[in-house]
């Protein structure tokens, strides 16, 4: 009986202590510790489930943000590249305005002084023509009423262009002294 007493696969009376023991255990682990640990474990699951759904809802609203905020900025870029051409459409306007403008002042400037010359032409081409006529009468005055010899004929031509170039020069006052002139003259020879 020495060799069945040494033998450790036949069993001794430990065995079914131990094994009574093991299956109280066991079922204390199964009756009181399981269901708390599986609680626990439900309740970690669920707190993981709810963390998750909220992750992923987190992701979805900061995506839909994401979007909002490309699509405002596009907006934004094509507002401001609206606004932009809108400003050079206005600027080319205003500049086309202004020189159309500037043009039709340039124009009216140059059609104001047109006129203005031609008009002091007329007046003094109007005035020349009075003196002229004036000198000339005073000279055909003193030609009748004197009589002319070829010398007196010199002096009248030398004397008629000296009144000329000086009523030329002296354009302002030349009408006054060339009315007067004549007049002296006329009066002195009747």
């Amino acid at each position: 009986m020495l060799i069945a007493t040494s033998n450790f696969l036949v069993p001794g009376p430990t065995f079914v202590v131990e094994l009574v023991i093991f299956l109280v255990v066991l079922w204390t682990l199964a009756k009181y510790v399981l269901p708390y640990a599986n609680r626990m474990i439900e309740a970690r699951q669920q707190t993981i489930e709810r963390n998750l759904n909220e992750a992923e809802e987190a992701r979805a609203r900061a995506q839909e943000l994401e979007e909002q905020r490309a699509r405002q900025l596009a907006q934004g870029r094509e507002e401001a590249r609206r606004l932009r051409d809108e400003a050079a459409k206005v600027g080319e306007q205003l500049r086309q305005d202004l020189q159309r403008k500037g043009e039709e002042d340039y124009q009216r400037l140059v059609e104001s002084a047109t006129a203005d010359i031609q008009a002091s032409a007329r007046r003094a081409a109007e005035d020349l023509r009075a003196q002229v006529s004036e000198l000339v009468i005073a000279v055909v005055e003193r030609v009748l009423r004197d009589g002319i010899s070829v010398s007196d004929q010199q002096r009248l031509v030398d004397q008629a262009i000296s009144e000329v170039e000086a009523l030329s020069t002296l354009e302002g006052v030349a009408p006054a002294a060339a009315s007067g002139a004549p007049a002296s003259a006329g009066g002195a020879g009747g």
